[in-house]
């Protein structure tokens, strides 16, 4: 082989050799759900992880983006088209540290140092002025939807920013309280708070009830009572719904019905207030009687509700789909 021969061949092994020992990640490494970043020379997922880790305290992540415990920094969910992404108000890109830290604010201290200096003939004062910078750092009060990070979203009810798919370990809640499913307790609201925007209305457990007012459950109140003899005998009830509407009106709080508990052999002489407008299990009265609906008995009914005393199916399980009035489910 020639001299030239030879040097042909060894100029077009040149680009494999570099592509081949470059070193770490390339993109054709990359799966096709993947892509590959170029500012930490890794794969990383299109569309981001589905739980991502917090960042840490001090840090935040922009908008579509979500921190990467192990490069120790915040990853984009797709190839970036600007090389520093915008961060919420009140917090600055740092672009070494690829996260979001809150912006700096100096405070100024002022130190005047008087220097004299004698001579024979006059005295000179000469007076020194000295400035020091200390740079402290404040997180910003989340005030608004742009205040949370990439895992977080804005409930206004509460003003604050709050997990998506709630918190990992929330805490339990206090005595006498109970939060619905897919909420958590929130210490620091002292109230129930919600998994996810745009849930259906909050659903209680049985023997539970839902309060506006402190969004939390509380339990059912119940009590009994001697009832009163009927007065006109081999009417079935009529002396007990003469007692239960007094009942009704004496013991149990505005808005609420006393509803009897049924027995082994019928009904009982206790009962429990419920309010029959949102009450699953009695949904526009006491279904121990058959005056209200059982919501939760909705055949094929994956996720109900009981709107104004009506009773509302939200999903359906499998093999059924909502009707039109959404009030059951057909099987398909």
């Amino acid at each position: 082989m020639t001299l030239f021969a030879r040097l042909l061949v060894v100029a077009a092994a040149l680009p494999l050799a570099f592509a081949t020992n470059r070193g770490g990640s390339s993109s054709t490494s990359c799966k096709s759900s993947e892509f590959y970043w170029g500012d930490k020379d890794c794969c990383l997922p299109y569309g981001g992880t589905p739980n991502p880790p917090s960042p840490p305290k001090g840090s935040s992540c922009p908008s579509s983006w979500e921190w990467h415990s192990g490069k120790s920094c915040c990853v984009p969910h797709q190839p970036p088209s600007t090389p520093s992404p915008s961060c919420s108000s009140g917090w600055g890109w740092n672009d070494n540290k690829k996260c979001c830290e809150p912006h700096a604010t100096s405070t100024v201290h002022t130190t005047t140092v008087h220097t004299t200096s004698v001579h024979t003939t006059s005295v000179h004062t000469t007076s020194v002025h000295t400035t020091t910078a200390h740079t402290t750092y404040s997180a910003p009060t989340p005030s608004s939807s742009s205040s949370c990070g990439s895992n977080e979203w804005w409930w206004g009810e509460k003003s604050c920013c709050l997990p998506h798919g709630g918190n990992p370990s929330p805490p339990k809640p206090p005595s006498g309280t109970d939060c619905p499913s897919n909420w958590d307790w929130h210490t620091g609201k002292k109230c129930c708070v919600p998994h996810h925007p745009n849930q259906p209305p909050p659903q209680c457990g049985s023997g539970w009830g839902w309060n506006s007012g402190s969004w939390c459950c509380n339990p059912h109140t119940s009590t009994s009572a001697t009832p009163t003899p009927s007065s006109k005998p081999g009417k079935g009830h009529y002396g007990w719904k003469r007692n239960h509407k007094a009942r009704n009106v004496s013991l149990c709080p505005n808005g609420m019905e006393a509803c009897p508990i049924p027995g082994l052999t019928g009904l009982t002489d206790d009962w429990e207030c419920l309010d029959t407008s949102s009450e699953l299990e009695s949904c526009g009265g006491c279904s121990s009687t058959g005056a209200g609906e059982d919501c939760t008995a909705i055949a094929g009914a994956w996720n109900v509700g009981c709107n104004n005393g009506k009773c509302v199916v939200y999903t359906c399980a499998d093999g059924y789909l909502r009707s039109l009035d959404n009030k059951s489910c057909v099987k398909v």
